[in-house]
């Protein structure tokens, strides 16, 4: 697959409490502010929120199968997280191709916003090209 700037691609997925769950096993984060309805309910937020790390794994699928795609190496991503995002809440990702270096690297705007439109994620990411 030829690579240029500006090339995009996009993703969505449902943040369930299912899912934030599942994840909190597999990574072995069990802070209540994921899992605790009644621990969440006297936080800033009101209400259980999905892990961070979850939702910018988003980021690394549409990396891996999309853009640039299979045989592309993660080799940074700066991440900054702006808003929660909470069971039921539907995350688009976005990846947009911002430069692509002599050495064979790519630099990445990546971007996650929930069902409102309003940005939850926003970060950068440097892929190696391997082919």
């Amino acid at each position: 697959m030829e690579i240029s700037i500006g090339q995009k691609t996009e993703s969505i997925k449902t943040y369930t409490a299912n899912l934030v769950h599942e994840f909190a096993e597999l990574v072995g984060d069990k802070n209540p502010i994921h899992l605790n309805a009644e621990y969440a309910s006297n936080s800033l937020f009101k209400q259980p929120i999905a892990h961070g790390m979850l939702v910018a794994s988003q980021i690394s699928e549409l990396i891996a199968s999309r853009l640039p795609g299979p045989g592309s190496i993660y080799l940074e991503q700066n991440l900054r997280f702006l808003k929660p995002v909470y069971y039921g809440d539907t995350i688009k990702c976005k990846v947009e191709v911002l430069d692509i270096e002599i050495k064979g690297n790519v630099v990445l705007k990546t971007d996650c916003e929930n069902q409102n439109g309003i940005t939850v994620i926003s970060g950068t990411a440097k892929v190696k090209l391997l082919k």
